[in-house]
């Protein structure tokens, strides 16, 4: 199914992404897929949206779920074929290529913050979905904060070589927070809190390898300066990274019935 305009910007984004997707990304731990995979009700048939390269999709098939999944971009697919899975469509998350009703539960997770227009994604998935319609939410912490080893001063934040400016991810974290005030999850539940110690090399080499949306602005000659330029700085230090999820199910009905 072809991509709508809405959608063309993320396909080519997560195309140039898929190759090194999952290495700067962590593995979604047992807690995790277990919390989400007793939200499924029992039902077999799943969708799960935006699967990208099947880092939820792999864990749940092997619990037994038949899990189909569909996504903008051809080479996270691959990816996920990869892992051998199988049932996988390239589609639009605003047009989804299946007739009412086709699927038990569906989940969408880390995916509706980089959407344009969440309510028309989360009615499209109740159209098509029978059950219960979980994600898992990160609750914002504000921006991660240098340390220096052994507790010394946090230093200032670097700056941009040549001034060029950052575009942050504007809808990062609004969508969720205005799904869950407009239509209040039958479940809401936190099943995360920890605080991870990254050292800060290894925080901008994983920034500098997803690409990231508000990078794109920086011109790649330069971004690579600045990344060898702060990696040769605070090569001893550390980036604290407090991570708080909770997990949301909404009935379909609750959201097949959003106005348009």
């Amino acid at each position: 199914m072809q991509a709508s305009t809405t959608e063309k910007g993320l396909e080519a984004e997560y195309d140039q992404l898929a190759e090194e997707y999952d290495s700067t990304r962590e593995v979604p731990t047992d807690l995790e897929v277990g919390a989400v995979a007793g939200s499924l009700e029992g039902g077999k048939a799943i969708l799960d949206v935006g699967v990208g390269t099947g880092r939820f999709a792999k864990p749940l098939s092997g619990l037994g779920f038949e899990v189909t999944g569909v996504d903008v971009s051809r080479r996270m697919l691959s990816k996920a074929r990869e892992k051998g899975l199988d049932r996988l469509v390239v589609g639009d998350a605003y047009r989804l290529p299946f007739v009412e009703k086709s699927f038990d539960s569906a989940v969408i997770i880390h995916v509706l913050h980089v959407v344009a227009d969440w309510a028309s994604v989360m009615r499209e998935i109740g159209r098509v979905t029978k059950g219960n319609v979980v994600t898992i939410l990160r609750v914002p912490q504000g921006p991660a904060s240098p340390v220096a080893q052994g507790g010394g001063p946090t230093p200032a934040a670097a700056t941009t070589p040549g001034g060029y400016p950052v575009r942050t991810q504007h809808r990062m974290w609004e969508n969720e927070q205005q799904l869950k005030e407009r239509v209040p999850p039958v479940r809401l539940e936190r099943i995360r809190d920890e605080t991870l110690q990254i050292p800060i090399a290894e925080a901008f080499k994983r920034l500098e390898a997803k690409r990231s949306v508000g990078m794109q602005m920086v011109p790649p000659e330069m971004r690579r300066a600045m990344m060898e330029r702060i990696i040769a700085m605070r090569g001893d230090q550390f980036v604290q990274r407090r991570i708080v999820e909770d997990l949301a199910v909404w009935r379909a009905e609750q959201l097949e019935g959003l106005p348009k």
